[in-house]
């Protein structure tokens, strides 16, 4: 599952974090969606910009995705790990040739996954997340690891909180890849599968459809 937030105008951050767009009904709807998840999953960016902590409910593990290793070692996701079981740390998953040294710094407060060569392979990741036990993956974004598994057609819905507002910015959209990257794939289509509105905040949820 893909979970963001974003403006009527298509942002999804205001001075680079979505604390901004983000409201009451949507903290809600935030909430039930990590209360499905066995594992959610964040990109490096994400998770560095908006000081990423541990999840609230027992059992639940937070995977970050890094391939360039960048994932600040010093974040909250990351204070409790030498007083737990390793078999509970955070995820970071990352590509077979990371650089040593930036792995080296997460060694004692997360367990390193790693998948690819050169970039982080997305099936791979899921695999392996599937093998300990996660049967719903939540996506948290950002854009450009939204991107990327949309890209592999890997997502099976997609969860879109709209805020009331306009941002007129060049903010990321919901899925934005990196410029210079491979061609762009085929559509997918998904199927309307809920819309919900509360206070002005519109909450729709997209099903893929595989058939």
């Amino acid at each position: 599952m893909l979970n963001m937030v974003a403006s009527i105008d298509g942002a999804v951050a205001i001075d680079g974090v979505s604390g901004g767009l983000s409201s009451e009904p949507d903290k809600t709807m935030f909430a039930a969606l990590r209360a499905q998840a066995d594992t959610i999953l964040v990109g490096a960016r994400t998770a560095n910009a908006e000081r990423y902590r541990p999840a609230r409910r027992s059992g639940v593990r937070i995977a970050v995705v890094s391939g360039s290793l960048s994932i600040d070692p010093d974040l909250p996701l990351f204070d409790q790990s030498r007083d737990r079981p390793s078999a509970l740390w955070p995820l970071v998953v990352t590509t077979a040739d990371a650089d040593s040294d930036a792995a080296a710094r997460l060694a004692d407060r997360a367990e390193l996954v790693r998948t690819g060569t050169g970039s982080v392979d997305l099936l791979a990741c899921l695999r392996h997340l599937g093998s300990l036990g996660a049967r719903v993956v939540l996506c948290e974004g950002g854009p450009a690891l939204n991107a990327s598994l949309l890209a592999a057609d890997l997502v099976d819905e997609v969860n879109v909180t709209s805020a009331p507002l306009a941002v007129g910015t060049d903010a990321p959209r919901i899925a934005s890849a990196p410029g210079g990257g491979s061609p762009a794939p085929a559509p997918r289509a998904f199927r309307l599968e809920h819309v919900i509105a509360h206070d002005d905040v519109l909450f729709v949820r997209w099903v893929r459809s595989r058939h």
